[in-house]
């Protein structure tokens, strides 16, 4: 599951979109920290539209649970973003759910909330 990690930031950070579709799952969900919630085909969406570009991305009090086919990250993280042109950073602590399906391990749903200041 950490090589799944590994490849899942790179792909964010290359903003590469079709690698990304091939890692979330079809019923992905990611759950931003004001309570939005986006399907696999809004985020692709978002990151294309927005040009929006991931420039570091720092993991830290990674934490990964197996149970059966399902993997579960929790963890802190660090990032840099560049949205509409605008840079960005912020922290914030995590949960991203893995599946394994389809013949291979897929992001199902992510979660985050801001870290303490």
């Amino acid at each position: 599951m950490r090589t799944h990690c590994e490849d899942f930031y790179g792909a964010l950070r290359k903003n590469d979109l079709e690698k990304l579709s091939r890692i979330y799952s079809d019923d992905y969900m990611l759950v931003r920290p004001d309570g939005n919630a986006f399907s696999k085909a809004q985020i692709l969406d978002d990151l294309r539209t927005h040009a929006m570009s991931f420039k570091s991305i720092e993991l830290t009090n990674e934490k990964i649970r197996i149970l059966g086919s399902v993997g579960i990250l929790t963890g802190d993280s660090t990032i840099t973003t560049v949205r509409d042109r605008t840079s960005g950073k912020s922290a914030f602590r995590l949960v991203a759910i893995y599946s394994k399906q389809n013949g291979r391990i897929e992001l199902v749903h992510f979660q985050s909330s801001p870290l303490p200041q």
